[in-house]
């Protein structure tokens, strides 16, 4: 039902409506909780993506052969994305840095055709995505957001152009927000100075 509605959703002419594994071959990383090692291969979870970008200042290590075994499952390339299937649902993040680690309880966004999809614009879709899956998942001990609903979630493809072209204008917008906000405490700068300063005159007076 959820997806016929998004279905009905009107798009521009050049866009169509898939799902997110129609574009993206969608994994997850093991559910099992390996056992811990003092000299090892990171196991990135979500509260390492709390922050709205890969984190690995507090991770715990596994060994070669458990990291191993988790990498033919769901190996991570740069330029993948992660997203955080339970918990605090969501936070996805673009993988920057060279990915020597494993992944538990997250998932995996990797590309079948490059042609198809701007990491950008998938990223920035997720984080659109995220808000609506926490409300629906809401309610439960934990929150929990399966592979299976991930994959068939709805996905609105534009072509590739104009997905860099939302992307281009979206970053456009965000460094302007980011400007204005400076100002803003600027601005909010000054007027506390003027008010100590008025304040201070009028005491002396």
């Amino acid at each position: 039902m959820r997806w016929q509605a998004q279905r009905d959703t009107a798009l521009p002419e050049t866009w169509t409506w898939t799902r997110l594994n129609d574009v993206f071959d969608v994994r997850d990383g093991t559910h099992d909780s390996p056992k811990y090692v003092s000299d090892g291969f990171p196991l990135v979870t979500s509260k390492n993506l709390y922050t709205g970008r890969l984190d690995l200042t507090d991770v715990k290590l596994i060994s070669a052969e458990d990291h191993r075994q988790i990498c033919d499952r769901s190996k991570v390339d740069r330029e993948d994305i992660l997203f955080a299937m339970i918990g605090s649902i969501g936070n996805p993040v673009i993988v920057d840095v060279e990915p020597n680690f494993s992944i538990k309880n997250v998932a995996l966004f990797k590309y079948y055709d490059r042609n198809l999809s701007e990491p950008s614009f998938l990223h920035l879709y997720l984080i659109h995505a995220s808000e609506r899956l926490k409300r629906i998942t809401a309610g439960g001990v934990q929150s929990f957001v399966s592979l299976g609903f991930l994959r068939k979630y709805p996905f609105p493809l534009p072509p590739l152009a104009e997905q860099k072209r939302i992307v281009a204008r979206v970053e456009e917008l965000l460094r302007w927000c980011d400007t204005l906000e400076a100002q803003l405490h600027q601005t909010r700068t000054l007027g506390a100075h003027l008010l100590d300063s008025t304040l201070h005159h009028l005491l002396a007076a």
